[in-house]
């Protein structure tokens, strides 16, 4: 059982459609603090579930299995399954994000939008960590989370166009999980794209200390031919990309936090907050603080 804007009733064990309180919308999301009250359930549309924070154990049929921020749980209907943090202790949080969904959904997708992609077979793979109750997978990039995040956002505030922009991020969502888990076999062989582990490096470690040489020592490229390699699949030098995403998380702060422009600065990885207001005014056309007040105008 779940409370507050969670799960409500559970009719023996069984969550169903109609006891969450899902709005007019393709999928229901919520975000909600695991803890030891929750009971055992099975539900009967699909649930995906996202560990935002925390580490704890996902109890699932007969089996227990250790989860941690960056896990994917992907649980198809009827599985009696529940989260449980690591321990009761207060400083042991462990939060989970939920994408649920009916199967007619999924059917329709599969059929009439992805035409190209056999989504009707998510549920049957057989990637790492699948097991008779669904399956899981570990993003340690944690290129998930600002899907997650966003589905969130559109499901909470529910603004005009929010089911359209759901409906499309479930799709997203989709594809991402079928890269994650599907390889057709023509290429099994083939190596990695060595650009897509260091884009993605970029994405979740931003705000962090960043070089060629260690994007470079990732991908097991030379400095010279990752440079190479990045500007030709990105359009930008590997510095230009970096700032552009440190920006672009700077800009979502100053919406939606009202945290000072020096901690906003530091946040996304500049340690020098005169470089930070530089390159910001560059790439957005104005100041931090302009910035902020032209959207606090415009929202």
């Amino acid at each position: 059982m779940r409370q507050g804007g969670g799960f409500v009733a559970i009719r023996q064990n069984m969550i169903r459609k109609q006891d969450l309180y899902w709005k007019e919308t393709p999928v229901y999301v919520n975000r909600f603090e695991e803890n030891f009250t929750s009971s055992y359930h099975a539900h009967d549309f699909i649930e995906i579930a996202y560990i935002s924070e925390g580490k704890g154990y996902h109890h699932i049929g007969d089996q227990v299995h250790a989860v941690s921020k960056g896990d994917v749980c992907v649980l198809p209907i009827g599985v009696q399954h529940v989260f449980r943090p690591a321990s009761a202790h207060r400083d042991q949080r462990l939060v989970v994000y939920n994408c649920v969904f009916t199967e007619g959904l999924l059917e329709h997708l599969t059929g009439q939008v992805i035409v190209d992609l056999d989504l009707g077979t998510l549920l049957t793979l057989q990637p790492d960590g699948r097991n008779d109750h669904g399956y899981w997978i570990s993003d340690r990039q944690l290129s998930f989370e600002p899907l997650f995040l966003s589905m969130y956002e559109e499901y909470s505030i529910n603004r005009n166009g929010s089911s359209a922009v759901l409906y499309a991020l479930l799709i997203q969502l989709l594809v991402m999980l079928h890269r994650k888990t599907y390889k057709p076999a023509a290429q099994l062989f083939q190596p990695e794209d060595p650009l897509v582990e260091a884009i993605d490096y970029i994405h979740a470690h931003a705000s962090e200390p960043l070089s060629i040489r260690t994007l470079a020592d990732l991908c097991k490229l030379s400095e010279r031919h990752f440079f190479r390699l990045f500007k030709q699949r990105t359009g930008q030098t590997f510095h230009t990309f970096v700032q552009h995403t440190r920006i672009r998380s700077a800009c979502e702060l100053l919406q939606c936090t009202s945290q000072k422009i020096g901690a906003i600065s530091e946040a996304v990885g500049y340690a020098d907050a005169e470089s930070f207001y530089r390159v910001f005014k560059r790439i957005v056309g104005m100041t931090p603080g302009m910035y902020r007040k032209q959207q606090s105008k415009s929202g």
